[in-house]
């Protein structure tokens, strides 16, 4: 039993890990720092959580997320020094190692403007992860990671609060 727990602890280090150097590889390509950089762990999202009670659609989704992280890059900032090329590649590759480990490819958007990849880590009922990684017209990319258990009966309360139409989306 202590060698799977151990077996289990070091798969899960060895994904982290790899995570954060794919995270360093894409800061190293473009070269420049983030414009927008939002890093929440599980204690900030469990206070937010609480904080969002009156919205129950809200809080029932980030009562179990363990991580929320955003990077967003302004590729036509002078400081920008990336190969949009490389960029793209980078994206490609990475979420074609995404599928590799397992995870969904909800979305994908490839286009001479657009490079847009929505994977998701799926449990029986419920999303383990979301990782969103999207270059938009060159000039700017998101990289969005959300972390923990996102029950699917939650999302679809979530999404209909916010009145999200997905019908006219072909995925």
């Amino acid at each position: 039993m202590k060698k799977i727990l151990l077996l289990t602890s070091l798969l899960f280090m060895a994904s982290q890990v790899k995570a954060f150097d794919a995270l360093q590889k894409l800061q190293s390509l473009i070269g420049t720092e983030p414009s927008v950089e939002v890093n929440l762990g599980a204690a900030m999202l469990g206070l937010l959580s609480g904080m969002t009670s009156q919205e129950k659609q809200v809080s029932d989704v980030m009562k179990n997320l363990t991580e929320i992280s955003v990077r967003v890059y302004d590729l036509e900032d002078d400081d920008f020094k990336g190969d949009l090329k490389q960029i793209k590649s980078f994206i490609n590759a990475t979420a074609g190692e995404m599928k590799a480990l397992g995870m969904e490819q909800l979305a994908a958007i490839r286009e001479d403007d657009s490079t847009v990849y929505i994977m998701a880590e799926m449990g029986t009922d419920a999303m383990k992860g979301l990782s969103v990684m999207s270059l938009d017209d060159d000039s700017e990319l998101v990289v969005i990671k959300i972390g923990g258990q996102i029950m699917l009966k939650d999302l679809a309360g979530l999404m209909d609060r916010f009145d999200v139409d997905l019908s006219d989306i072909d995925l």
